[in-house]
């Protein structure tokens, strides 16, 4: 049976109408994206000039308590004109970039070390139940155990080389990276493993498709937890038996009364401290763009 041309008069006006109509929810999603974009811009520059902002108003702070404060010693408390002569003295000489980099490879190794070890005992504790309970009162008790404590201890089996500090910063890093991945494991929702169970997932898929995803969370917050630790156990085990490192410089500068190298030593950790925990936000945003921390 053949359309009348009213009909098909019809059909043609709505099409078109469906057109115009799905046109401009284009337009509008574009707009909203491009807007979007925008704000994120501004926000980005308006935290950016903050930032920068607080980092003059310090220095400036900085500079000016000698000369405000009369009984001020510039010896022990030397300002940012002072340091940065300093500073360049070593960047010029290859000096602080060569500590730069041993302690960064040294960082490097222990924490690697830390999360293999804190991943996988976080994996067995929080689904092996007896295996907690067994493993509790150890790893709590040695949880509490600072750092240093052990250079000692660490010297005496590892030697001054680098295994007792590499051994000394995969301590400190171990204990947040397992405690956290502990709880995101033994914290997965029941109906998700009841699903996977229904759906007839096998032990190694249920962990790695439901058991690892949901825990990722917790695995990130400890893996930033285990950089930062990381870097403060650094200076403990570079205090001694160092002979190159950021912790080092800081222990021979206060032997040599340099206050100012003492500054550069303190102010170059606090950098690194930033500096690698936005590569890690970096990172986890490039590796798992669905997750973000917010910060």
């Amino acid at each position: 049976m053949s359309q009348s041309p009213q009909s098909n008069g019809a059909s043609a006006d709505t099409a078109a109408q469906s057109e115009s109509r799905d046109a401009h929810l284009r337009v509008r999603e574009e707009q909203f994206l491009r807007d979007l974009k925008a704000d994120r811009r501004r926000q980005s520059i308006r935290q950016l000039s903050l930032n920068i902002l607080g980092i003059v108003l310090f220095l400036a702070a900085w500079e000016a308590t000698p000369h405000v404060i009369p009984w001020m010693n510039r010896l022990l408390f030397p300002p940012p004109s002072d340091v940065v002569g300093t500073l360049r003295e070593l960047i010029e000489s290859g000096e602080l970039i060569e500590n730069i980099r041993v302690s960064l490879l040294r960082v490097l190794n222990g924490f690697i070390i830390a999360t293999i070890l804190g991943t996988l005992a976080g994996l067995l504790t929080g689904r092996l139940q007896l295996l907690q309970f067994l493993s509790d009162p150890i790893l709590h008790g040695m949880r509490s155990i600072p750092a240093i404590a052990l250079v000692p201890l660490s010297l005496l089996w590892f030697g001054i080389g680098e295994p007792s500090k590499v051994a000394l910063i995969a301590w400190g890093a171990f204990f947040p990276i397992w405690l956290n991945t502990y709880t995101g494991v033994r914290d997965v929702p029941p109906v998700l493993l009841r699903s996977a169970m229904s759906l007839g997932a096998g032990r190694v898929q249920t962990m790695f498709l439901v058991i690892l995803p949901a825990a990722l969370p917790f695995i990130l917050v400890g893996l930033r937890q285990g950089i930062g630790i990381a870097l403060i156990v650094l200076v403990a085990a570079e205090l001694a038996g160092a002979s190159s490192g950021i912790g080092y410089m800081i222990a021979t500068s206060h032997q040599l009364f340099r206050v100012d190298i003492m500054f550069i030593g303190i102010a170059t950790l606090g950098f690194l401290g930033y500096v690698v925990d936005r590569l890690f936000t970096l990172l986890q945003s490039y590796l798992f763009p669905w997750y973000s921390s917010g910060k």
